[in-house]
């Protein structure tokens, strides 16, 4: 009988899962015109670049180092990042911030046609801050960036999978 149940359980639980629509990321389909890339406008080794860098990779792009006639650019015009003050105390310090990145890019085919203009993708993140724990709040901002800088990549890659 306990075998039983704990079957029924499982099996309940994947069909809830499968109903409920979820699945893995899995990679973005890029189209063929893209599948080498050159992107400028940001350094490659940190950061956003090499976030950027990580996720065209992983979804099967060839990111080149230097531009070349039969490569696709990707330019990015701004790449923005503000903390900003989300709530105070009542002793007056800030209690909470806001993490808040905008990227704006443009793309072009290999045929130096314009195929996105003006893209913009956003992201934010909010945390807790307490003056005595600087040290450890100040990791965790970094950490937060690393996650701004990732969600701003896959929501650039989505935008990529639509052209």
């Amino acid at each position: 009988m306990k075998r039983y149940l704990v079957k029924l359980f499982i099996s309940f639980t994947m069909l809830a899962i499968a109903g409920c629509g979820f699945q893995l990321r899995g990679s973005a389909n890029i189209p063929a015109s893209l599948q080498t890339m050159y992107v400028q406008g940001v350094n490659m080794q940190q950061g956003l670049g090499l976030e950027l860098k990580r996720g065209l990779t992983r979804n099967g792009v060839s990111v080149v180092k230097e531009y070349q006639q039969s490569s696709a650019v990707l330019t990015i015009l701004d790449n923005k990042f503000e903390r900003r003050v989300l709530s105070v105390g009542s002793d007056a310090k800030v209690s909470e911030y806001e993490l808040h990145g905008i990227v704006t890019f443009k793309v072009t085919d290999s045929d130096s046609q314009v195929l996105l203009e003006l893209g913009q993708v956003e992201a934010q993140r909010d945390y807790q801050f307490d003056q005595n724990q600087v040290l450890g709040k100040d990791e965790e901002e970094r950490l937060l960036k690393e996650q701004l800088n990732q969600q701003l990549v896959q929501s650039i890659l989505r935008r990529l999978s639509v052209l």
